[in-house]
């Protein structure tokens, strides 16, 4: 199993730091996110900052 930290770019307020496990090289989880941008010309990216194996 590994964990997986993300930043998605774009919201208003800053970068949302989130975090995914993926498990049998197959299984990805995670909580879906919400953002709010300030236009609907706002472009979104999500950049990985750290892979971690875990257990």
């Amino acid at each position: 199993m590994y964990e997986i930290a993300y930043e998605i770019h774009g919201d208003e307020s800053g970068p949302v730091i989130e975090t995914a496990e993926l498990t049998d090289q197959t299984s990805l989880n995670y909580r879906p996110s919400m953002i709010s941008t300030a236009s609907a010309s706002t472009k979104v990216s999500v950049e990985i900052t750290d892979v971690a194996p875990q257990g």
